[in-house]
């Protein structure tokens, strides 16, 4: 009896996180989520073990194999849980056994399995009609099963599509300068925003797909593309600086741009959604802004070591004026720089914490191709390296 409680509670708990992965708008379940993370961590440091190349192309099958591991752990949980229930009938006569078969638990997961691909009994029929009964349920379960992993796989391949179409927009605007300000402002006019509107529109859309897609279905966070510049880090920094400098360089912009406030609290919503369901984003840099001169010597190009982050606002802020036709004074940039900075402190920590959650960033040493290769290069220990003294003809 106590195997068939195991069994039961087994089956409650596939069938419960099966339907909770595959039907619930909010992706919640009951150990698919943590699978899919032990799969991704166990995955990664593996890679690790191999030259750099060779890992990034290994890191863009998880997903895809993460789709299998999951039909594979909802198939033996209902094996399992119908096994141990069938095991507990044959202890007590509950099942005819023919052909030389004897009650045995490798018997009941035999039964178990073929009844659950609807092959047949074999040599081992119940007897019982609470068994027949439990017999017809799994074979039952085994189509529901087949149909649910051929929509999840569906599901999750049309979040794909739709991320691959967002990333493709942006890459093919990007083009090879790579930043987004300076791309995008090229194909914009001075005196018509219509196109930005537009650029805007399908951007929000894209923010919405990619975080639904992301919120219900974890595997599309861990799908992996090959190439960084298409990577989820990298589309994160394009779209978050998009935003950002779009709506505090000229805060007078986003008045006339819904689509831009839609996508700014689109893109707030995601990194926060993000941040709780797979890594914890804690920024680095407390540091507090410049101050107001160190700003202005910057502005004016007298200081050419000013921080990263006033370089980077000012950079887009001019890349921005060929967009508005307007330029800036110091006092209105640098209370728009203030209000900027803490938005571009957190995009900037969480795509940092991403780009190495997926592997994108390695701790590798310099000139190391994997973990493996230096390790055997240090060898056991690292002493102190023997000086070579070579005397002077002179």
């Amino acid at each position: 009896m106590l195997l068939s409680a195991i069994g039961i509670l087994i089956l409650a708990v596939t069938i419960l996180d099966a339907l909770l992965t595959i039907l619930d708008a909010s992706g919640r379940s009951l150990f698919s989520t943590k699978a899919y993370r032990l799969f991704w961590w166990t995955w990664r440091h593996l890679a690790k073990l191999l030259p750099y190349r060779v890992a990034q192309g290994a890191l863009s099958l998880a997903a895809p194999l993460m789709i299998g591991l999951m039909i594979s752990l909802w198939i033996g949980g209902i094996v399992t849980g119908f096994a141990l229930i069938f095991y507990g009938g044959m202890s007590f006569g509950d099942f005819i056994t023919g052909g030389g078969s004897q009650p045995s638990l490798p018997a009941a997961f035999r039964l178990s399995w073929v009844t659950l691909s609807t092959i047949g009994f074999v040599e081992i029929s119940p007897s019982n009609m609470m068994y027949s009964i439990a017999v017809a349920l799994e074979a039952l379960l085994g189509t529901v099963i087949l149909t649910f992993s051929i929509t999840y796989f569906l599901s999750v391949h049309r979040s794909i599509l739709k991320y691959d179409r967002l990333v493709a927009d942006l890459h093919h605007r990007l083009g090879r300068s790579g930043d987004p300000m300076e791309s995008v402002s090229k194909h914009l006019s001075r005196s018509d925003l219509s196109e930005l509107k537009s650029l805007l529109s399908r951007l929000h859309d894209g923010v919405i797909g990619l975080h639904q897609g992301l919120s219900r279905y974890p595997i599309v966070y861990f799908y992996r593309p090959r190439a960084e510049e298409r990577s989820l880090p990298r589309t994160i920094h394009v779209l978050g600086t998009l935003a950002d400098t779009l709506t505090h360089c000229h805060p007078g912009l986003a008045q006339h741009l819904p689509d831009l406030q839609a996508l700014k609290a689109g893109m707030q919503d995601l990194v926060r959604d993000l941040g709780e369901a797979y890594v914890p984003v804690e920024e680095a840099d407390h540091s507090p802004p410049v101050s107001y001169t160190e700003f202005q010597e910057a502005f004016s190009g007298q200081d050419w070591a000013a921080s990263l982050s006033v370089q980077r606002f000012l950079s887009n802020c001019r890349c921005l004026e060929t967009i508005v036709d307007q330029s800036f004074d110091t006092s209105d940039a640098y209370r728009n720089y203030l209000e900027w900075l803490p938005a571009d402190r957190k995009t900037q920590a969480f795509v940092a914490t991403i780009a190495h959650d997926l592997g994108y960033v390695e701790d590798l040493r310099p000139r190391r191709s994997s973990y493996l290769l230096g390790a055997l290069s240090r060898g056991p220990k690292q002493g102190p390296q023997r000086l070579l003294f070579k005397r002077s003809n002179a």
